[in-house]
């Protein structure tokens, strides 16, 4: 008997047959998973530094290929290459009796599954989408998506991937300002949704649950998942998930989702800053899956063309984090070129939209664009000269990965995660400063070829870190493991 890779010993071992690997690959990355156990398995498709980051190949972004017409690089099916792991030495769906089924749990993300709904979402539901609609091409995964509505609860199909719709519940209240009975009716809805979320789980049997994003209700699954015997893995959104105790998280029960961070079987972070945040915070390590998105055949001729390019382009949630004035700062000191915010409402800050709309209506150079779904993001990007973003914080901003996708240089004025924009020169950094983006982004707006080779860069580092090929086959492996190591496997 050969121990399974441990993760998170919970009470009583488990431990099932595995065949040795005859060449075992070190891996590091998820606390308690020894990566020695199992099949050999080669880096992938571009390779891994020991740290768990991605390392240098040729065609990188610091040596990018000379042509107008960038190739994308040739990666091998990232599925079959990853297959393996806790299968034992065989791949594929007879790997398993019955196929690895994978909850992914997106409340706010039925928007991107029905488009026509007009629902509202965020990056961490684009790549959860991403996510699950990519995991679901494998027969040997069953996909589900745990999601909110408002109206029409059930089950729907999605291509592969079973939906189900919960309708948002409206029992909980407020804990305290409601007098004695206001509290005993908040406790009891509570209650209620934590029983009922647990109902729910229970009636998926999914082997593995995914979350991403901070809020109490962290706790809540890795707790249900702890009783049930199954596996839950948190996926870091922001980076202030992370740099504060309690997150972005408020009230009484704000305590569970620093809980639910340390009962979680492995914690996915988008950057070395975020694993190095949660080593601090939690002393624990996180696994480093980046931003995943498809990648072009080739970046787009038209964008080397003189005079191809034409706005300014800002693309975000209309929340005070995005701090969406300050691009209407840098568009009013900017009026000789034209400028795009593309913002998506958020319901929880109105006040946001109506500034913007208020303030846009004196700005001459200045479209606003509301909700402007994801699938229409690239036609927007492929004219765009430069993507601003003013972020207070972010994870690995979707935006940025898509701008670099499609040759555009970004103009930052406070994010730079683990300083690739800098560091592999594919865009500007202002530390906080207005004054430096406004003139970071009037050098580009202006100045074709740096703006070109910034471009050209761009697509290099995204297609060989950010392919979504890549980012699914690295999930595959970490959920293939977790799942391995809390079920019985049968040959």
């Amino acid at each position: 008997m050969v121990r399974a890779a441990g993760i998170r010993r919970r009470g009583r071992d488990h431990t099932h047959q595995v065949s040795p690997a005859p060449r075992p690959v070190p891996v590091r990355g998820m606390r308690g998973i020894d990566f020695n156990q199992g099949p050999a398995l080669g880096p992938g498709p571009a390779g891994r530094d020991r740290e768990g980051r991605m390392s240098p190949v040729s065609g990188s972004a610091l040596h990018p290929p000379a042509s107008a017409d960038v190739p994308a690089p040739e990666y091998p099916d990232v599925m079959s290459d990853w297959d393996g792991g806790l299968h034992g030495s065989t791949s594929g769906p007879d790997a398993f009796r019955r196929p690895l089924n994978v909850c992914v749990m997106s409340p706010l993300g039925y928007g991107l599954y029905r488009p026509e709904s007009r629902l509202p979402f965020g990056g961490a539901e684009l790549q959860l989408h991403l996510l699950a609609t990519s995991l679901a091409q494998d027969p040997a995964i069953l996909v589900t998506v745990l999601t909110t509505v408002t109206t029409d609860p059930g089950e729907e199909p999605y291509g592969p991937v079973r939906l189900i719709k919960r309708r948002a519940g409206g029992r909980v209240v407020p804990l305290f300002g409601a007098g004695a009975r206001g509290m005993l009716e908040a406790i009891r809805g509570y209650v209620a949704a934590f029983a009922d979320m647990r109902a729910l789980l229970r009636s998926v049997d999914a082997d593995v649950y995914v979350h991403a994003g901070a809020g109490l209700e962290v706790g809540v699954y890795a707790w249900i998942c702890r009783k049930m015997g199954k596996r839950f893995v948190y996926v870091v959104a922001s980076t202030s998930d992370l740099d504060r105790p309690y997150g972005t998280v408020t009230g009484p029960f704000r305590w569970l989702y620093p809980l639910g961070i340390r009962w979680a079987d492995a914690v996915v972070c988008r950057t070395n800053d975020q694993r190095a945040l949660l080593k601090t915070r939690y002393r624990r390590d996180g696994v480093l899956i980046r931003t995943g998105h498809p990648v072009p055949t080739t970046l787009h001729a038209s964008r080397f063309t003189p005079h191809a390019t034409s706005a300014i382009l800002w693309i975000g949630r209309l929340h005070p984090v995005k701090q969406p004035e300050r691009f209407l700062d840098l568009t009013e000191q900017m009026p000789d070129q034209p400028c795009v915010l593309i913002g998506m409402r958020d319901a929880a800050h109105p006040e946001v939209a109506r500034a913007v709309a208020d303030r846009a209506a004196g700005l001459f150079n200045l479209t606003v664009l509301y909700d402007v779904p994801s699938d229409r993001i690239a036609q927007h990007l492929r004219t765009a000269k430069v993507l601003v973003n003013t972020s207070v914080y972010e994870g690995f901003s979707n935006t940025f990965v898509q701008a670099a996708m499609a040759g555009v240089p970004i103009c930052s004025l406070a994010v730079d995660p683990d300083g690739l924009l800098t560091r592999q020169e594919i865009g500007l950094c202002a530390g906080g400063s207005l004054e430096m983006l406004v003139a970071s982004v009037r050098a580009l707006s202006v100045s074709e070829r740096p703006r070109q080779e910034l471009g050209r860069r761009a697509f290099a580092y995204a297609a060989t870190h950010h392919d979504l090929r890549r980012t699914t086959g690295d999930f595959k492996l970490l959920v293939q493991r977790l799942a391995g190591a809390g079920r019985k496997v049968d040959r």
